[in-house]
């Protein structure tokens, strides 16, 4: 009996204790002091967007080639010439090929005799064959030997034809009116072409008219749609912005280190050339955009006024009420200033772009809505301040 009165005496004791500590370390009285910060709901553009990153190249881009194997005789342009459709760009050596195309024709001479000469002996051998002077073999060897030649002269004509075409190829024009970006050869150089045409030139057909192919992210590919507006920037011009609009959106994707990316095209004017092939993009596609927007502050949305003790005590009937009031509503809740004091208000918000939101319901262009409160919390103990008798008194201090 004596151990259990002992005990029971113990656990007093440390309770006494812990809530004797707790008084003198934890007991305060709460103050709340401060300034409401009021930002005013304005009316502006609100977009959403998708960034990315791509290269600048011309809308036509021409390789020019050659379809015949040769030395360069003569080049007639140079890196960034204008040219004209039709123009001489180059010339390769003509001897092998007018060697070539003389070869042919003495063949197609050669043909077109031995088919006159199978011509007269067919029809001699039919004559003959009419009286029963010939055999029917003999007429129809005459007559065989008489389409063949027939023949021969045919494909003779063709490689006099393929002649000339290879010879016309040691002529290279360009085929569009533009500008040349490129030229991989020079003059003596020898160029082969064998199963395919080797590059010659680059051109461009106007570089008015520029495009950039942007990579954009698999997360991010759903909301890219056609004509799209599009703003840009280029090191060469930091602070220049360039629009476009969302031409394409390529259905290929691109994997690299297990990231994938879909490749969209955007078409852009670039009427004072400065936008040149090859420039790195850096996009902005304006995936949605309202204009003439009731914005207001997202932080707003957040934000809770701190109470003073009496102010929550007061209102703790008045919030039950107005819990009660306001079920059912959905929505956000901001707190709007009011005589300079705070009170909530249901709102009806549309789409946000990460620092402002779009307020479709509840508030007009220039109410005050509360983002932040300046507060100042004093700590007082029933002495004046927390204190512990276990705690050491300062040197110098007497009371």
């Amino acid at each position: 009996m004596k151990k259990v009165v002992k005990s029971l005496f113990v656990l007093i004791i440390l309770v006494v204790l812990a809530t004797s500590i707790r008084f003198f370390f934890f007991r305060t009285e709460d103050s709340f002091a401060g300034t409401l910060i009021n930002v005013a709901a304005i009316q502006d553009t609100i977009s959403i967007s998708v960034s990315a990153t791509g290269t600048l190249q011309p809308v036509d881009r021409v390789e020019i080639g050659t379809q015949v194997s040769g030395d360069l005789s003569k080049i007639y342009v140079d890196f960034n010439d204008k040219v004209k459709k039709g123009q001489l760009l180059a010339e390769l050596n003509k001897s092998k090929w007018q060697t070539s195309l003389y070869q042919a024709e003495l063949a197609l001479q050669s043909a077109e005799n031995d088919y006159k000469y199978k011509e007269v002996l067919f029809k001699r051998t039919r004559q003959l064959a009419e009286t029963k002077s010939v055999s029917a073999v003999e007429l129809e060897t005459a007559e065989y030997n008489f389409n063949l030649a027939k023949l021969l002269v045919e494909r003779s004509k063709s490689e006099v034809k393929q002649a000339k075409l290879n010879l016309s190829y040691c002529v290279i024009r360009s085929p569009i009116d533009g500008v040349v970006l490129e030229r991989t050869v020079d003059v003596g150089q020898t160029v082969a072409a064998s199963m395919s045409a080797p590059t010659l030139f680059i051109l461009a057909k106007d570089l008015s008219q520029m495009r950039v192919m942007a990579s954009v992210d698999e997360a991010d590919i759903g909301s890219i749609l056609k004509e799209q507006r599009v703003e840009f920037t280029v090191d060469a011009f930091p602070k220049n912005n360039f629009n476009g609009k969302v031409e394409e959106v390529r259905l290929n994707p691109t994997v690299s280190s297990n990231v994938v990316t879909y490749t969209v095209v955007i078409s852009a004017e670039n009427p004072e050339l400065k936008l040149l092939p090859g420039m790195t993009a850096t996009c902005t596609i304006i995936t949605q955009e309202i204009p003439n927007a009731t914005l207001i502050p997202l932080k707003a949305l957040q934000f809770t006024p701190k109470r003073t003790t009496e102010d929550k005590n007061a209102n703790v009937e008045r919030g039950s009420k107005r819990r009660g009031k306001r079920g059912g509503q959905g929505g956000e809740r901001v707190w709007v200033s009011v005589n300079e004091k705070a009170e909530p208000r249901r709102i009806k918000t549309g789409i946000n772009d990460g620092v402002r939101v779009q307020v479709i319901e509840g508030l007009s262009v220039g109410d005050s809505v509360i983002v932040s409160q300046e507060v100042l919390i004093t700590k007082k103990a029933i002495s004046g301040e927390a204190s512990s008798p276990f705690m050491p008194k300062r040197p110098g201090r007497r009371r």
